[in-house]
């Protein structure tokens, strides 16, 4: 019975809105509630978007300064405390003075001057005094140049 009573309900009720939908001032009642709920929805919307474009610039923000304290760590890191605290064998004490002296070196250059039998040992040289922070490399098309660090 219990079945019965409530399906005698809801059709009551569904009669009494077939009723109402046919009265014009409850159809714009119901258009009035839907533009009002319609306008809060936008304006939340509006607010969000505001608060994800501010969340993403702050990301951008800490993202650039990540990049500068990645870049001054990597400085820090690879620069010496003092220039006087590295003691260097005479022979790349001569390699930096002829970089500061020249402007520029490239491994041949460096090969003929201080008179290596191959290139690859006068580049791995090169390449070492990058990793002391001492040259800078630099490439321009296929040519390696090391340049000397103020």
């Amino acid at each position: 019975m219990e079945e019965g009573s409530e399906f005698a309900k809801v059709t009551e009720e569904f009669k009494r809105f077939q009723e109402q939908i046919r009265d014009p001032v409850f159809i714009a009642t119901l258009m009035h509630k839907l533009s009002e709920e319609r306008s809060s929805t936008n304006l939340l919307f509006k607010e969000l978007n505001a608060k994800l474009d501010r969340l993403l610039a702050l990301e951008d923000k800490i993202k650039e300064l990540e990049a500068k304290i990645d870049g001054k760590e990597a400085q820090i890191a690879a620069k010496p405390a003092t220039r006087d605290a590295i003691l260097l064998p005479e022979i790349d004490e001569g390699i930096i003075g002829y970089a500061r002296k020249k402007g520029k070196v490239c491994a041949e250059q460096v090969q003929m001057k201080f008179k290596y039998k191959g290139s690859n040992a006068a580049s791995s040289r090169l390449n070492r005094l990058v990793k002391e922070g001492l040259l800078r490399k630099v490439q321009v098309g296929r040519k390696v140049f090391f340049l000397p660090i103020s």
